[in-house]
């Protein structure tokens, strides 16, 4: 069955996962590019139909004039992985997130919380829940990891394996990592955010003799160094993701408020600690696999859920293999080919 998607091919594997196992050809295409022998359109991310950049108030209403003639031939199916942009809502993204809601004639939820959200705004579409997979990652000895990467073989390492992306986050983890008692520990950071939080008028004039911006991203930059800080500052390989993962032993989850989060299975993926905010779909799956849950708004929560977390990892705490069975690609890849044949019976 092809399955048309209205956006290009992320670096994100998630939808690579799915691929893998399912009998399904995924077609990657700008929303423009669609043809009415598409059994189903697949929406994962509304930004993503116009590459991630705000659109116009008339690519909406062409947009709108799309999606009405895919209602004709097609299903459209909603993957439901964020409420609303990460970076805030313009009321042409509002009208987009709510033109991708109103149209789906199925929602696909990671989780129990955002199905019964959605089914209470939406009763008249069908709602089906299908979790994230597990990622398919290859992991190197720690101890090798931890030479490349210059880390101390008895040091307690945390990893923010993903976009570190507001202040709120960055203080939220820093604050927790530098009262962790112990003197041996190394932070990670895969996506640290580096920018200024703070401007002002006349900040671009002051810039010809004095830069403040610059300077405050350096003097972060000078005072995060190794061996305790390892910040990366855009976004990772693939062999980066693999090398640090490895190297680590807790994973910390560092959102605030958002719906889900693949930083979760990532860690899974490696067999490590995850720490996370119970928020969202997020707090059910660290339920259900027994991770320490933290109070997004407190770095004191944050810093009780990391000592769990390190007590856990000493233990050698595993989760448990029928906890495990549920995210295992090949599992959800099967949901989703089941649900998509469902659908257009």
């Amino acid at each position: 069955m092809k399955i048309f998607l209205p956006f290009q091919q992320d670096l994100n594997p998630y939808l690579d996962e799915i691929e893998r196992y399912a009998n399904l050809d995924f077609v990657y295409a700008s929303y423009t590019a669609y043809q009415n022998f598409y059994p189903i359109v697949n929406i994962h991310w509304p930004e993503a139909l116009f590459d991630w950049v705000e659109p116009s108030s008339t690519q909406l209403d062409a947009l709108e004039k799309e999606i009405e003639k895919w209602k004709k031939y097609s299903q459209i199916v909603y993957t439901v992985h964020d409420e609303s942009r990460h970076k805030g809502m313009t009321s042409n993204f509002s009208r987009l997130f709510k033109m991708v809601e109103s149209n789906a004639d199925l929602f696909i939820h990671l989780g129990k919380h955002s199905c019964e959200k959605y089914l209470k705004i939406y009763p008249n579409a069908k709602h089906r829940i299908i979790y994230h997979p597990v990622y398919t990652y290859n992991s190197i000895e720690k101890t090798l990891a931890r030479r490349k990467l210059g880390i101390d073989n008895d040091a307690i390492v945390f990893i923010v394996p993903g976009h570190i992306r507001n202040k709120e986050e960055k203080r939220l983890v820093l604050g927790a990592f530098n009262s962790f008692p112990d003197e041996n520990k190394v932070l990670i950071a895969t996506r640290m955010r580096n920018e200024m939080e703070f401007d002002f008028k006349g900040r671009i004039r002051l810039k010809k003799i004095f830069d403040l911006q610059k300077f405050i991203l350096d003097r972060f930059r000078r005072k995060h160094q190794p061996p305790t800080y390892l910040f990366d500052y855009n976004r990772a390989s693939e062999e980066r993701i693999c090398l640090t993962m490895s190297a680590s032993d807790i994973v910390i989850i560092p959102r605030i408020n958002t719906l889900n989060s693949g930083i979760l299975f990532l860690g899974m993926a490696f067999n490590k600690v995850v720490v996370g905010p119970g928020v969202g779909n997020i707090r059910e799956h660290l339920q259900t696999l027994g991770y320490p849950i933290f109070n997004p708004a407190s770095s004191k929560s944050l810093l009780k859920s990391l000592k769990k977390a390190v007590n856990l990892y000493e233990d050698g705490f595993k989760v448990e293999p029928h906890s495990k069975a549920k995210y295992k690609p090949e599992i959800i890849a099967k949901q989703f080919e089941d649900t998509f044949k469902e659908l257009v019976q």
